[in-house]
Order: C-alpha cells, then sequence, then structure tokens
C-alpha cells in the first residue's frame, strides 16, 4: 500500500493510539505510527509557558516527520488529539487534518481521515480503568465538540462498538476502493 497516509483523531481515551498501531501492523509494506500526543508528551521536558505556541511547533514537527517517512517509502499512520482545553479555554487544530492531508497529496497517493468517537459513558469507564480519571470530563466535552467530516476521504468510527481489528480492516477496505 506504499504511498498511503491515514490521519486518526479524536478525544483522549477514544482508542487513537491502539487503532493506529492495529492498522499499522496490518500494512505488508514498512509503515510508520507518528503520534502528536507523544510529541508533545514526550519529547518536551519542559513546555513552554505558551501552551498553544508549543502545539503550533508539535504540529509543525509532525508534517516534518510524515514528509520525510512518506519520502522514504513508508506508510504513515498518525494519530492525535486536534482539540485541547488550554487554560479553560478550547483550542482547535482541526483543520490541521485537512493541512496535512492536503499538504501529502504528492508524496500520498491514497489519503485518509478517521474521527473516532465513543460515547460519553465509554470514555469515563476507560479512564477509570487507566488510571486516567483526571482526563475523563474533558474527553467528553472534547468529544462532543468534534465537528463531523464528510466527503471522500472522511471516516468515522464509534471505538466502542467496534473492534480496533474491525475498524482497521473497514480503513484498508475503503483505502482499497480509493
Amino acid at each position: 500500500m506504499s504511498g498511503t497516509l491515514i490521519v486518526i483523531y479524536g478525544p483522549p481515551l477514544a482508542g487513537k493510539t491502539t487503532l493506529a498501531w492495529a492498522l499499522a501492523r496490518t500494512f505488508p509494506t514498512k509503515t510508520a505510527v507518528v503520534s502528536s500526543d507523544q510529541l508533545r508528551a514526550g519529547a518536551i521536558a519542559v513546555p513552554d509557558p505558551d501552551a498553544i505556541a508549543e502545539l503550533a511547533l508539535v504540529h509543525v514537527q509532525l508534517r516534518l516527520l510524515v514528509a520525510n517517512y512518506l519520502k522514504n517509502g513508508y506508510d504513515v499512520v498518525v494519530e492525535g488529539a486536534y482539540l485541547f482545553e488550554v487554560g479553560g479555554e478550547r483550542r482547535s487544530l482541526e483543520t490541521e487534518v485537512d493541512q496535512l492531508l492536503a499538504l501529502m497529496r504528492h508524496l500520498a497517493p491514497k489519503r485518509v481521515a478517521v474521527r473516532l468517537t465513543a460515547p460519553a459513558a465509554e470514555l469515563r469507564q476507560r479512564a477509570l480503568a487507566t488510571g486516567r480519571d483526571a482526563e475523563s470530563e474533558a474527553a467528553v466535552r472534547l468529544s462532543e465538540a468534534y465537528g463531523p467530516r464528510v466527503g471522500p476521504g472522511s471516516l468515522t468510527f464509534d471505538s466502542a462498538a467496534q473492534r480496533p481489528s474491525e475498524i482497521a480492516a473497514a480503513i484498508t477496505t475503503a483505502l482499497a476502493g480509493a
């Protein structure tokens, strides 16, 4: 499936990371998983006091990594949140999904945006089960705030209704028809 870019986004606890790795492992070619959450939380030791500037920096890094992987013949699965609560305010970077897909159109002829959702009760249950209960209510608020995507190359799945392997199979089928 060389030349494929999949962007998985949604609220915290929706299963983005689990799906990204399950999907990436189904590819017969070399495949990279790029996580905006990991770039933000795993690469920055002392955060910038300006959280918005830091989010913008992470998304620039993400685009550079994706472009580099694609140029080197990798398929790429990107996962992360694109809505954030910073200082009590909601910040949307959802346009970054479209921008990333558009910027990579020459490197990745097959591109798809995948929005993961889950009911509020499921998000709360997952937060409790993983020791992330402090994120529970923010995850519910952010889940409700994501806008629906329409058109070709846009898919939405309820991660509480389908297993990651089932969603991965549906995405693979959609890409095969693209």
